[in-house]
């Protein structure tokens, strides 16, 4: 029973990287306007320095660069599908 589990989380973590890959914006090019909009942070007033400053803050110690999620959901894509395999092997 749980190799089945793992079966359609293997594949609804394949359709999750496949997903990540297709919308993948290198963070180099995306205007920090947007990352701050979803932080619910206002940057009426905010020169355009301090909002690269603050880029390259969140790069570091916040958010990171998302469109690197395609390896979190590749590589649990992986470990299901080898779960899966084992629990129909064994």
């Amino acid at each position: 029973m749980s190799s089945w589990i793992f079966l359609v989380a293997a594949m609804a973590f394949a359709w999750l990287a496949y997903d990540a890959w297709k919308v993948a914006t290198p963070a180099a090019d995306v205007p920090y306007s947007l990352t701050a909009k979803g932080l619910g942070q206002d940057l009426s007033g905010v020169p355009l320095q301090e909002q690269k400053a603050r880029k390259e803050w969140n790069a570091l110690y916040g958010l990171g660069d998302l469109s690197q999620m395609v390896w979190l959901w590749g590589i649990l894509a992986i470990a299901c599908a080898i779960a899966a395999a084992t629990g129909f092997l064994a």
